[in-house]
This record gives C-alpha cells, structure tokens and sequence, in this order.
C-alpha cells in the first residue's frame, strides 16, 4: 500500500504468502522493492536501503506494493484458560526488543499499515482471506441500521414539529409576516344552519306583486300581495288613490309579467284597497297570520319594491304595538293602531306584507316616520321607524270591501282635538243624536280613558275607538269642572 493511495487494494495477509514467486527467478521482484511497470528514467537514483522516499519518490510508472519483512512465523500462544495476548500493544505498532511500543519510524500513523500486521485487522470491511472475520463483524450492522432508520424518521418528524412551532411563534411575535389561511366555510346561503329570513322569502315572495298607478294628475309607485285564490291583491288606499277618478292601474308580478288590475273597493280610514288582477295571472296567496299575539322584539321581515326595486326583502323587529298614528293620501286622514318596525320600509313598500319568521302575514306596511323640517315627507328615506296596519284589522276591513264594496268604521258622533297634548282628547264637538250626544258628553270634556286604560291625545282617542267594532260599547272616562266620571258610549258606524 502506498503513501499516496490509500486505498490501494494490493493488501497482503498470510493467505497470500503462497503467491510469492520462488526466490531463484531472477526476473521476479523482491520483497520491499517496487515493480516496474516500464523502463525507468535514465540517471535515475536508486532507493537507499531497498525503500522508497516519503517525499521523493522516483520516476517513471511504478505500481507500489507494501513493503514486507521476510516471513517468519507468528508465535502461538500457549495453551492456557488465560486469553492470548495480542504480539503488539498497539494494532500496527511493532514492539521493541524489550516488549515496549515503537512507533513506526518517520511515517505517520494512518498513511499505511505495519508491514507484519494483516491489513483486514486495521480496517474492517476490506476483503480479507478469512470470511468467518467477516461475517462475525458485519452481521451487528443490521440492527444497527434498523435503529438509525428509525431514530433517523424520529428525528425528521421532531424538526418538522420543531419548525412549525418556530414558524407560528415567529409570527405570533410579528418577526415574520403571518399569512391568513382558511380552516373551514361557513354555510351555503340556503343551505344548513342559514338564516331562516331565507326560507321566509322563498315562501313569499313568489306572493307579491309590484304595483304602478296613474292618475290624471300623480303617478304612485307601492307594492301588494295577493290575498286569496280569486286574484285579490291587498294594498294601501293611498297607492291606488290617483286612479280613483280615473287612471290606469298596472300589477307586475313575480315573474315579471305586467298585468292590469281593477278597484275593488277602498277604505280610506284604514289606508286598504283591494284591487282584482286581470284574468290569466296565476299568483298563489300569501298565508295569513295574526297580530293579536305580536310581541315586542320579534324578528319580522318586510317585503315590496321601495323605490321602485321589485322584490326587496329587508328585516327587522317589533319595536312596539299599539302605535297610534296617522296615514294616508290626499283625501280623508286614516288613523292606525300600528305594528311599529324598524325593518327597511321607504316609499315603494307601502301596501307590502310584514311577515314573521313563519312566513305568515301578520300586518301591511303602510307609512314611515318623517324628521321635523324635512320639505318633502313623502320622499324621506328610511330612519328606522316604520308602521303597519295589523292583519287582524286588515282581515276585517277587506273582507267587507269584498263583500260590498265598501268597508265601515265605528265612530262616537263628536270631534276631538288632535293637535294638543293635554293629557287627554279634547272634544270640540259633539254631534246632535249622535251616540256621544246620547251618553252624556259635552263640549269642552277632556277624555282620559277608554276602557281603563289611558289616552294622550285625540288622535290616541280616535285609533282606540276604530280598533271595536259598531255596535260594541265602550266606557270613557271624562274629567269635568275638575271632577272625573264614566260615561257608557255605544259605538255607530260610517262607511269610509
């Protein structure tokens, strides 16, 4: 083996001892001298003492062979229980005369084995002559690569563990920028867990129409829904009042086919109309529902063409029942005890369902509250503060328009102050032979309560009254000349 080839394969071992030419041929190299592979350089110096030069080593192509000592036989150990003991302190380190370790003289440990040393016990693995060696020190290797496979799967598993909680904490303490990922989706709209506003539009809208009027002199814009299999569409009076006279009355229905509609009667008390579409128009009734048990703070949803955008869906809640106030167009002032709401209602919703959550009708959106000084009411936009006419007042009041063409109110026979707050409904006043006339009542008499329960104002006085029916009777209590008394007033009718 050579100095500068280390792995150089020409190793030799006892085994090989019998490859050694006879020491009579001449021709044959011998031992410690290099073999010549072609003619050496002229003048070239030979090696001093049979050995090659660690730093100058000489020309021409040599093929270098590990210097060998003449073969002497290897002491063997005696027979003993005792282990042998290895001829050398060190593996490739001869021993002195006097047993103790000598290091090779000027050749560096490592470059290349001790000559009286087989190369197969210094570096394991080499092909040796020996194969029971060699299967005795590669047979641990197989458990001992199985762990390394192992620990070495253990261990990339642990640094990829390792780097992404590094890499989160990096941005957690906004070293590295973090980006956003997507764990999971909501719903589908429509789908499981929607809002069940969905489903309430789905039901209803397929029920309300579009509703375009004009008259000689206005042209209103509202909406309607139908209310029975007989074509009959509910709306406000206000919206159909220009083409009361004469005028043309246009109903855009869901689908978007445009079809003329015809009065049926009105009620210009209670702000309704009923109109009858055209034949051909197959629209399914809206379902009616009930407004005597409507709480405060129910979710309910409004539904028309506000400003003219068909099918708008908007919602909200009941913000308070019982709200008493004024509607209508240019004719007679209706008075409603209203569903307040703060659903979306601008102008264009007007005569459109306000329906619960179980897609019921439960009122008719009718008027919106204005701010003070605003030049055009009719025009202001939603604040927040709607009113309907509930349904159970708006199933009465149709099914007499139906029935005859004409809806009637009850009244007492007197007329109240609307336009002050004196703790009361003042009476102006009161008609000869009218029911008010008949109970007793006097001019100047300050209502405080109908039935118990208290009244602000004249207009309070007058939506409480309509919400009975004639013929019904009604305990008012009056004060007078600073004295309180109850008078027992049986209610008439007007038609209107």
């Amino acid at each position: 083996m050579s100095p500068d080839r280390p792995d150089h394969d020409d190793a030799w071992s006892s085994a090989d001892d019998d490859a050694w030419p006879d020491a009579d041929d001449a021709t044959a190299p011998r031992p410690g001298q290099p073999e010549r592979l072609g003619p050496p350089a002229e003048n070239s110096p030979p090696w001093p003492d049979g050995q090659p030069s660690q730093t100058d080593p000489p020309a021409g192509p040599w093929r270098y062979q590990a210097p060998l000592e003449p073969r002497t036989p290897r002491p063997q150990p005696p027979e003993t229980d005792q282990p042998a003991q290895p001829p050398y302190a060190a593996p490739g380190w001869p021993s002195g005369p006097d047993g103790a370790d000598e290091p090779y003289p000027s050749r560096p440990y490592g470059e290349y084995a001790s000559p009286t040393v087989p190369l197969h016990e210094l570096q394991a693995g080499w092909p040796t002559a020996s194969a029971p060696a060699r299967d005795r020190r590669r047979a641990p290797l197989l458990p001992v690569a199985l762990l390394a496979l192992v620990l070495g799967l253990g261990g990339g598993a642990a640094g990829a563990w390792l780097y992404d909680v590094g890499s989160n904490d990096q941005a957690t303490s906004g070293s590295a920028p973090s980006i956003p990922r997507v764990a999971s989706r909501g719903p589908a709209a429509g789908g499981e867990g929607a809002s069940p506003i969905v489903s309430v539009a789905e039901q209803v809208l397929p029920s309300v129409v579009s509703i375009d009027v004009k008259g000689s002199a206005s042209r209103v814009t509202g909406s309607g829904f139908v209310y029975d299999d007989q074509r009959h569409v509910v709306t406000n009076n206000h919206v159909i009042e220009p083409a009361v006279d004469g005028g043309d009355i246009q109903v855009v229905l869901p689908g978007g086919k445009v079809v003329a509609a015809t009065i049926v009667g009105r009620s210009p008390s209670y702000d309704l109309a009923v109109i009858e579409l055209a034949d051909g128009a197959n629209v399914p009734p809206a379902s009616i529902g009930r407004s005597d048990n409507v709480a405060v703070g129910q979710n309910v949803v409004a539904i028309g063409s506000p400003l003219g955008l068909n099918a708008t869906v908007t919602s909200g809640i009941i913000s308070a029942t019982q709200r008493p106030v004024t509607a209508g167009g240019q004719g007679e002032t209706s008075y409603i005890n209203a569903l307040q709401t703060d659903a979306a209602i601008n102008p264009g919703n007007s005569g459109g369902p306000l329906v619960d959550l179980d897609s019921t009708v439960i009122g008719v959106n009718s008027a919106i509250a204005t701010v003070q000084g605003a030049s055009n009411g009719s025009q202001s936009g939603n604040i927040g503060v709607g009113f309907s006419i509930p349904i159970d007042q708006v199933v009465h009041t149709v099914e007499q328009i139906i029935k005859t063409g004409h809806a009637v109110y009850p009244i007492i026979g007197a007329q109240v102050d609307t336009s002050s707050d004196v703790g009361g409904a003042k009476i102006d006043e009161v008609d000869t032979g009218s029911p008010a006339d008949l109970a007793g009542l006097e001019n100047g008499d300050l209502v405080e309560q109908i039935n118990g329960e208290g009244v602000n104002d004249g207009v309070e006085l007058i939506v409480r009254i309509r919400s009975f029916e004639p013929g019904e009777s009604v305990r008012l209590t009056v004060r007078r000349d600073g004295s309180s008394k109850d008078y027992k007033v049986i209610l008439d009718s007007k038609v209107g």
